[in-house]
């Protein structure tokens, strides 16, 4: 029986002890061709020395292909998260790969359920959406064998692959853009700060703002509860009933965005136009019809999707080189011309 106290060798030491890469180590415990006779020799006296020995039921499930890709995202509705996936499925679908694609429904208890369904299912590799910052289980000893990729939402607390949006960075620019215009009083619509993403964007808007010598005005600051569309329709209502709110708000994504947007349109007629003002992630195929929008977040959706396709095939032909790895895409900022906004650079304009 094994001491609890003795340590368990890896294959990155192993890998370090014969001088090769740890995907070299790889293709030697799974006997490919590709490796020379002396490499190989390496190798084993490399595991040898050190006392490195196989798990045999880790390799089992290793193994066991199934050519799925297990997605577990937040929500369906959300046009970001379709957009990513609908990328990847250009990856992975011509390498063989089917995507098995569900919801959390915003809910931990929901995630962990999906989770485990997932492993039942025996899934190839995982992409996660996480809901919020909670992460314990996904230490669960039966995922330390899947490649995992963490998208959109950082959990610093977990050793995985993650590709994310530099969010404080987008929100930053889109203030400073309507700072430049002007605006002096600028409220925040966001979510829940337990969500990474809501977090990190409230963060930028705090920085922006300090960085601008401007006050926040915590009356207009809207946070905690679900980021959706019904969620922002009624905040919007809430703004219009209190006394003197700021002509420019920053929303924290697109769902609130056009839930925000809706409440506008059904109470101004057409010929009516509130002196309001929207900056907000993310900009998406309909953001030119967001009338009250100056400025929007763009994400690079298809090249986020397809680095999480080609990092997830790279862990899955053995190569963890890198692990863990973490992509960080830089936004840009859309200037609405058409609704108003003024140039801003640099900018991509519309």
């Amino acid at each position: 029986m094994r001491n609890e106290s003795e340590k368990t060798i890896t294959i990155r030491e192993v890998a370090r002890g014969a001088g090769v890469s740890i995907a070299t180590v790889s293709r030697v415990l799974n006997d490919s061709l590709a490796v020379t006779t002396r490499t190989r020799e390496k190798v084993c006296s490399a595991m040898l020395e050190l006392g490195y020995t196989r798990n045999e039921v880790a390799r089992s499930l290793k193994i066991r292909h199934t050519k799925t890709i297990g997605i577990i995202a937040p929500e369906l509705s959300n046009t970001f998260f379709m957009e990513v996936l609908e990328s990847m499925e250009k990856v992975f679908s011509p390498r063989g790969y089917t995507m098995i694609i569900c919801s959390s429904n915003n809910s931990v208890e929901e995630e962990q359920k999906k989770l485990r369904v997932m492993m039942e299912r025996t899934v190839d590799a995982l992409v996660i959406i996480p809901v919020s910052d909670v992460s314990d289980y996904f230490r669960e000893k039966i995922l330390t064998n899947i490649p995992m990729v963490i998208l959109d939402r950082q959990l610093p607390s977990l050793h995985m692959d993650s590709v994310l949006t530099d969010n404080r960075y987008g929100v930053c620019k889109a203030i400073e853009a309507l700072v430049k215009e002007g605006y002096k009083r600028i409220g925040f619509i966001g979510g829940n700060l337990h969500i990474p993403t809501a977090k990190e964007r409230y963060q930028g808007y705090l920085e922006a703002m300090e960085k601008a010598h401007l006050p926040v005005e915590t009356s207009f600051v809207f946070l905690d509860g679900v980021m959706d569309q019904k969620r922002g329709f009624s905040i919007m209502q809430q703004i219009l009933q209190k006394q003197d709110p700021p002509q420019a708000f920053f929303i924290a994504n697109d769902l609130l965005h056009l839930g925000a947007t809706s409440c506008l349109m059904e109470t101004f007629s057409p010929f009516q136009h509130p002196s309001l003002v929207f900056a907000s992630f993310d900009y998406l195929s309909y953001s030119p019809l967001l009338q009250f929008c100056h400025y929007a977040v763009f994400q690079p959706l298809e090249e986020i999707g397809k680095a999480v396709a080609a990092l997830l095939l790279r862990r899955l032909e053995g190569d963890w080189e890198d692990f863990p790895k973490q992509i960080i895409f830089k936004p840009k900022i859309i200037v609405m011309k058409a609704n108003g906004a003024l140039p801003f650079s640099p900018t991509c304009l519309y």
